[in-house]
């Protein structure tokens, strides 16, 4: 990375890049929105158990891996390259997640630094064809030297999420019924983190191993 660009400018030019991605797909983006959105919405405002829970996080994962396809599919230069899909997926969500979480858990510097590190291992096993371990390494590698530019657009979407999050734990309390106006802005900032957040993901992917041009530049 050009060590002359400043890590605002560097950041901005990621966020850029995730903002170009979804507005290549807008129709793919609103659909996942609308349906997680209604989706939780119904889930959090009835008494509906544990398993609705569960249902609506089956749902969002699999959303999430369709828009992550479209956005790498009509957004990222290139494409797709193979045939991997959602195995690849749910086993990168699986063993980054596990990581990362336990990262949290230590001191949460070392959960920052990991979820930089594979924020673009779903471009390398989505758009370049690699099994999990392959596109770990591989977005391990192509971060070496870029943790702080990449963390900083990372933390744009996750304040949004935990901001919807906090709306929840401020507003309501154990035994109270969340109303429907809570449950539209509280779950529209979660999963607009959510959009964002893979954008991110998949904005430094193409810019590490796709992109060409000026603003590929700040990983030069």
């Amino acid at each position: 990375m050009d060590k002359n660009i400043p890590f605002a400018a560097q950041s901005a030019a990621i966020f850029g890049e995730a903002w170009r991605l979804i507005l290549a797909s807008p129709l793919a983006v609103l659909l996942y929105l609308a349906l997680m959105i209604g989706g939780a919405m119904l889930v959090d405002t009835n008494d509906w158990g544990e398993g609705a829970d569960f249902a609506i996080l089956a749902v969002d994962i699999g959303a999430t891996f369709a828009l992550t396809m479209i956005l790498i599919v009509e957004g990222v230069p290139g494409g797709r390259m193979g045939s991997r899909g959602f195995g690849t997926y749910f086993g990168l969500s699986f063993l980054t997640g596990i990581a990362i979480g336990a990262g949290f858990l230590l001191l949460i510097v070392p959960g920052l630094y990991l979820w930089a590190r594979w924020a673009p291992a779903y471009g390398f096993a989505l758009a370049e064809d690699m099994d999990v371990s392959t596109a770990m390494g591989e977005s391990w590698d192509a971060t070496r030297g870029h943790v702080v530019p990449i963390l900083l657009a990372m933390l744009v979407p996750a304040a949004v999420s935990m901001a919807g999050a906090l709306a929840f734990l401020l507003v309501i309390d154990e035994y109270a019924a969340v109303s429907w106006p809570l449950a539209l802005g509280g779950n529209a900032l979660v999963y607009l983190g959510s959009v964002l957040s893979t954008a991110v993901g998949l904005a430094v992917f193409s810019l590490l191993a796709r992109s060409g041009g000026a603003k590929a530049e700040v990983f030069e």
